[in-house]
């Protein structure tokens, strides 16, 4: 069984999920949300991005009749228990819909809003909520953040003790920028027990003393609800904590890990339709006698979005890929099961932090592209680009922020460095390697990535070997060593999945020109980012003797081929489907 963050360590060319191995059944649900989306969704786009509760929970008992918010929940508890790889490709179908606000009010709900019971709840809980957050009869909420307490979750304000009759926790505080906070049933919350046990309780909205704020004037996402919680003097029955006392930290930072793979494959649909929606534009769109799709510039960042797209897709499946294969050989009927898949899908938070991070940040390109494609109409709420780009800006905070998830990704490979659960001492040591012999219409490609790769291998070592434990404190050379794990999961993913294509991806010019772009576009990465580095991790006396390696590794970097004829045959494929075909 792959360990998390093994891709680094491993060849280039290694089996993969992707989205081309989907079941029947998959495709079919796949195909449902996607006709709920466009039949329910973008036709009432307009009214469920102001803020229209009724509306919204109206969308939302639909898709509970389809079973839609009930993929992640056992069936005991009227869900339906189906894999990791289901629930984000539902999140994805669903932003065909083309609303945002939905899908954060749908996300909250399905994801944090629910898992914590499902993962962490007692029997007892489990029959009470369950049933009713399965059919969206009730709206569930997640209320971690603090006015002082944002990243820094565990430092939240919010106070628990326990009730003189000893049969209720009294809860006192404020959490802020609570999404679903104004419409939810349900409020998975937080507090100190005698101001240290952090700690999970559930809450209901009928509890004397709850009480919620304003709707939040926001910058995006205006359809979702986002209030103040506050708590005064709240009696939470005992039988409401949620896990065990002083343990809310592992609930809180589990249930991200799904959140974040989530928020990647919702950005991925938004992609999608971006693509789509600024090709017909700009093949449609005249200027100087022809369409602007044929302008050179226009070209280019067509490419860039289709690129990073397809990019993006790749990594989101086999991400989750990982985490439903590392949970289909748990054995079901051991007591502590659950416990168990969130230990699998922990293993894996160095990929979900990457899904998050590279969701978030593609959307933000691609969209920005879009806008400067549709020109003044881009900056025109009447069409489609603006909104996009407003709603998208909270994706790199929701979550946990990037630069959080950037923390993680370096963090937990230090950790894993420090207790010798990856090899990276051994991986580091024999970073030369020869191109492959074999004759291969992207043998450059693999060459090359496996030279990227052990530069960046080599890079996190010695950043490792330089700082220790204090590299997390090292945000400046940390970010650029995630950025540089971050592209090379991206490029590998992407190559992986056209090799394992075959004859019908390697025969076809528009998916050699992906495979090509992709990896160009990390070489580019790994260039600037070693520029930086090369100073700091390479400056010492030990660090000298291995810059003329470094150096040659980095001039094999150069393509032997014309990058703009690629982005011409892969735009040429696009103008001809005139939609995002992948």
């Amino acid at each position: 069984m792959r360990k998390g963050g093994s891709f680094l360590l491993e060849p280039v060319v290694v089996p993969v999920f992707t989205r081309e191995m989907f079941t029947d059944e998959q495709r079919e649900i796949e195909q449902t949300v996607k006709q709920f989306a466009k039949e329910k969704i973008l036709s009432n786009n307009e009214m469920l991005s102001e803020l229209n509760k009724d509306l919204t929970l109206e969308m939302m008992r639909e898709a509970g009749a389809l079973g839609l918010t009930a993929i992640d929940i056992p069936e005991q508890y009227g869900g339906l228990a189906l894999d990791k790889t289901t629930s984000a490709l539902v999140v994805e179908a669903l932003t065909t819909g083309q609303c945002a606000s939905f899908a954060v009010t749908f996300s909250v709900h399905v994801c944090i809003g629910t898992l914590p019971i499902v993962f962490f709840g007692s029997e007892a809980q489990k029959e009470k909520y369950l049933p009713k957050l399965a059919t969206a009869e009730w709206l569930g909420a997640y209320a971690l953040t603090e006015p002082e307490a944002g990243s820094d979750a565990l430092n939240i304000k919010t106070s628990a003790y326990l009730a003189e009759d000893g049969k209720a926790y009294v809860l006192n505080g404020t959490k802020q920028y609570v999404s679903n906070g104004g419409w939810a049933d349900i409020f998975i919350t937080f507090a100190k027990i005698d101001e240290k046990d952090f700690t999970a309780f559930i809450l209901d909205r009928d509890s004397e003393g709850l009480s919620t704020g304003p709707e939040e004037k926001k910058m995006g996402i205006k359809g979702s609800s986002t209030t103040n919680l506050v708590l005064e003097n709240v009696r939470v029955p005992k039988e409401n904590l949620l896990g065990k006392p002083g343990e809310g930290h592992h609930i809180a930072l589990n249930i991200l890990n799904i959140g974040r793979f989530k928020l990647g494959a919702a950005d991925l649909g938004g992609c999608k339709a971006c693509v789509t929606l600024a090709t017909q534009y700009a093949l449609d769109r005249i200027q100087f006698g022809q369409p602007i799709a044929f302008f050179e510039s226009v070209r280019k960042k067509l490419a860039d979005m289709l690129v990073q797209t397809y990019t993006l897709d790749s990594v989101i499946y086999r991400t989750v890929g990982l985490m439903d294969k590392r949970i289909a050989s748990l054995d079901i009927q051991v007591p502590d099961f659950n416990m168990q898949i969130m230990n699998a899908l922990e293993e894996y938070a160095i990929e979900a932090s990457l899904a998050k991070i590279m969701g978030s940040e593609t959307l933000f390109h691609v969209s920005d592209h879009g806008i400067q494609i549709y020109g003044g109409y881009g900056f025109s709420e009447d069409y489609p680009m603006a909104r996009v780009f407003r709603d998208n800006r909270i994706d790199r905070i929701f979550e946990g922020t990037n630069e959080i998830n950037r923390m993680v990704a370096y963090g937990y490979y230090l950790k894993k460095a420090l207790m010798e659960e990856l090899p990276l001492r051994d991986a580091e040591r024999s970073w030369k390697r020869e191109a492959p012999t074999k004759a291969h219409p992207l043998q450059w490609e693999i060459h090359v990535l496996d030279v990227a790769r052990r530069i960046t291998l080599k890079c996190l070592y010695e950043a490792i070997s330089l700082y220790g434990q204090n590299l997390r404190d090292e945000q400046i050379i940390g970010e650029d060593i995630a950025d540089l794990i971050l592209g090379y999961y991206g490029a590998s993913s992407t190559l992986n999945r056209i090799l394992q294509q075959g004859d019908r991806t390697l025969k076809d010019r528009a998916f050699i020109a992906l495979a090509r772009l992709a990896v160009v576009g990390y070489l580019e990465e790994v260039w600037r980012i070693a520029f930086r580095l090369k100073p700091v991790l390479f400056s010492s006396k030990y660090g000298q003797n291995l810059m003329t390696d470094l150096e040659k590794n980095l001039q094999k970097l150069h393509p032997p081929f014309d990058p703009v004829k690629e982005v011409h045959i892969l735009t040429d494929d696009l103008f001809h489907y005139r939609h995002y075909r992948f």
